[in-house]
């Protein structure tokens, strides 16, 4: 009986094949340039949620005026820093298209939105399911 001596290994028993892959990608489609859209102010992340619609639901005016306004969330606009309303989700608007959520310290508030003609608008502009809003001003 021997003793198997493997062969002595060298460069050339590893060469290496060179391999193309193959094109996949089709002769009739062509690539364009994507161009960001330009950014503001008001473009940073705000969502709305849908809120239901209930049909036939009348509303009664509660003593009081306008419902109790928190402090909390504000937007720098040239210079100057100007607070947005926020109240409890329950008195937000309805018939908005949406309503933007503020989650804070625990609690959920709601941006409060009005018509962008209204005398408290502020600058900041959401677009909506019915249309575009704006968040009002903290009075």
């Amino acid at each position: 009986m021997s003793i198997y001596t493997p062969p002595a290994l060298n460069a050339v028993d590893f060469a290496l094949t060179a391999f193309t892959p193959e094109d996949i990608t089709p002769y009739d489609s062509t690539l364009s340039v994507y161009t960001a859209p330009a950014l503001n102010a008001v473009d940073f992340a705000l969502s709305v949620y849908s809120q239901p619609i209930f049909f036939g639901v009348d509303w009664e005016l509660l003593p009081g005026g306008f419902p109790t306004q928190y402090s909390g969330f504000k937007v720098q606009k040239t210079g100057s820093t100007i607070e947005l309303c926020m109240v409890a989700t329950a008195d937000a608007p309805t018939g908005m298209g949406g309503s933007i959520r503020v989650y804070k310290s625990g609690t959920t508030y709601a941006l409060y939105l009005v018509e962008t003609a209204d005398g408290d608008a502020s600058p900041v502009r959401v677009r909506t399911t019915t249309g575009t809003k704006a968040v009002r001003l903290k009075t």
